[in-house]
């Protein structure tokens, strides 16, 4: 392992069926310097934000599934099959292992509810489909092995931010204050081509209510199945200022754009998936397109609406914030 550490949520029910695989997978972690958090506590409505606080801030998920379902919510769900749905939402790296054969496992250690089991059948289903990563162990030294192996493979294929040792900071300043500069300089020259140009020159009022296509991709679920679907929607640029700027009349990080958009993208996904998929009932991993992300920043830029702030530039973060420009335009049309 590198210098880098990574902070990495578990979700696991804390029935005894899983129990030795629990302390194997947290030594295993530990060994390889990560830093595994987990309940030791039983779930409920009351942790439920604690949870989601704690996927939202991990580099990754991992999922410890053996014969039980685990804790049930309100709704009937699980709440490590919650966590599941949660995480795919916030597009996290998602690791699972799951026992390979929980038929085999003591009766105590089986749910025999046939409600349960199909749901337990279900999510493993789920689990089996949505993981970037699933593997099915059959016993711990192979869980063991597993989790070293993938785990490994994992921050290679999907690499995150993780955290890195204080002593490598001025080496890494460096190296970000750089390549910052360039990717700047990129975003100059793809700003200049010819289609920017010319949509930057129209009048304001046209533009305003001039229409771009948002495309994107989500996981829409019906019957009991998912598809992968491409859907998109006509929004004026108006209309996506509309959504940003409560989001950015402070400075914010870059990735703020992401976010937002993702969420209001999830919001009105069903509604889209239904028009391909009329019985959809749900939604999940809804992701905008990349360069439709890149060419409304650039837009929100090109308008003066939404600027990358210019204070600080030795900072390794780029903070946008919502122009003057871009408020009274937001005014004249309350």
């Amino acid at each position: 392992m590198s210098e880098k550490r990574y902070h990495v949520y578990i979700s696991t029910s804390l029935s005894d069926d899983v129990k030795n695989e629990r302390l194997k997978l947290q030594n295993t972690l530990l060994n390889l310097g990560v830093f595994p958090w987990e309940f030791n506590e039983r779930r409920t409505s009351l942790n439920t934000a604690q949870a989601r606080r704690q996927i939202d801030e991990c580099d990754y998920v991992i999922f410890l599934l053996g014969a039980k379902y685990g804790d049930l919510s309100a709704s009937g769900i699980s709440y490590t099959h919650l966590d599941f749905i949660y995480a795919l939402n916030k597009q996290k790296t998602i690791l699972s292992f799951i026992d390979a054969a929980p038929e085999k496992r003591p009766i105590d250690e089986r749910e025999e509810n046939p409600e349960i089991l199909k749901k337990i059948q279900n999510f493993r289903g789920q689990i089996e489909q949505d993981s970037q990563y699933c593997y099915q162990y059959s016993h711990l030294l192979d869980l063991e092995r597993a989790v070293r192996s993938i785990f490994t493979k994992a921050i290679k294929e999907s690499p995150t931010l993780g955290w890195i040792r204080p002593q490598n900071n001025d080496v890494l300043q460096n190296e970000i204050v750089r390549l910052r500069q360039k990717v700047t300089d990129l975003e100059q020259r793809l700003a200049r081509t010819e289609s920017e140009v010319v949509m930057a020159q129209q009048d304001s009022t046209v533009l305003e209510q001039q229409k771009v296509t948002v495309s994107y991709r989500t996981h829409a679920y019906q019957d009991g199945n998912f598809k992968d679907l491409h859907p998109h929607r006509d929004v004026t640029w108006l209309t996506i200022l509309q959504i940003l700027a409560p989001h950015f009349s402070e400075p914010v990080l870059e990735s703020t754009f992401l976010q937002v958009l993702n969420k209001y993208l999830d919001e009105t996904a069903l509604e889209d998936a239904r028009k391909e998929l009329p019985r959809a009932h749900a939604v999940a991993r809804t992701q905008i397109d990349t360069r439709c992300l890149q060419q409304i920043k650039l837009q929100m830029k090109w308008n003066h609406w939404i600027e990358p702030q210019t204070e600080g530039s030795l900072s390794s973060k780029t903070y946008w914030q919502l122009t003057a420009d871009a408020k009274k335009l937001l005014a004249k049309q309350k």
